[in-house]
């Protein structure tokens, strides 16, 4: 999102809107419409929230800017009317940039389903803690980036002072709440994504004299 293609990628619907409109109003509820939009891919790219739907809205955000851009054009087309015959060179371009970025979603999205299978980092927050407990030790992300998965190791502590194996029991009961599947190794196994991304992430429990060790691994393919 940092490079001048990334930010292309969010900024182009709202410059394209801006060579399309033609009224005050609809411009302004239109740009506001879009900006918002363009807070969420940015958001998940910095970490502001966290959502398993990463790739979907890496790939629905071009199609759904597209669609607002269309609907404004039409409300302003019910107030204007038609655009002045022989438009303008910069509204064509404008109209088939935001066609191809639209396009370009679709295109994203055949690439997660087709491409994506290189080892992930697992984001802090796939780890659902029950109230009581609490991270007292993160090795952060990528700290241990192989060839074949990421590894990322927590340390799980009591708030209330329970030994490390009612600890290791309610953090399992938690994960197995939010969704997260129990192989026959006992690790856990959760999909990363939603529709799209379709990798995997693991998790393991461990019961030490300091806590509970939780060692959270993206895999470069799914294990199952």
């Amino acid at each position: 999102m940092g490079t001048v293609l990334g930010w292309g990628y969010v900024l182009l619907p709202l410059v394209c809107w801006a060579v399309l409109t033609r009224t005050r109003a609809v411009g302004a509820v239109v740009a506001g419409v879009l900006a918002a939009l363009a807070v969420v891919p940015v958001g998940l790219e910095y970490g502001w929230f966290h959502s398993r739907a990463v790739a979907e809205s890496q790939a629905g955000y071009p199609l759904a800017a597209g669609l607002v851009v269309l609907l404004g054009a039409l409300a302003e087309h019910l107030r204007r009317g038609h655009r002045p015959a022989g438009g303008s060179g910069r509204t064509t371009a404008a109209i088939a940039l935001t066609a191809a970025h639209a396009l370009l979603g679709l295109v994203v999205g055949l690439l997660y389903q087709l491409a994506v299978h290189e080892p992930f980092s697992p984001e802090r927050s796939e780890l659902a803690l029950p109230p009581g407990l609490a991270v007292a030790h993160d090795s952060g992300p990528d700290r241990d980036c192989g060839l074949h998965a990421c590894l990322r190791e927590l340390t799980v502590v009591s708030t209330e002072g329970l030994p490390a194996a009612e600890v290791a029991r309610r953090l399992r009961e938690r994960l197995t709440a939010e969704g997260w599947r129990t192989r026959p190794d006992l690790v856990l196994a959760r999909r990363h994504g939603w529709l799209l991304d379709k990798r995997i992430t693991l998790l393991s429990i461990s019961e030490r004299p300091t806590g509970v060790a939780v060692e959270l691994a993206g895999p470069d393919r799914s294990p199952w």
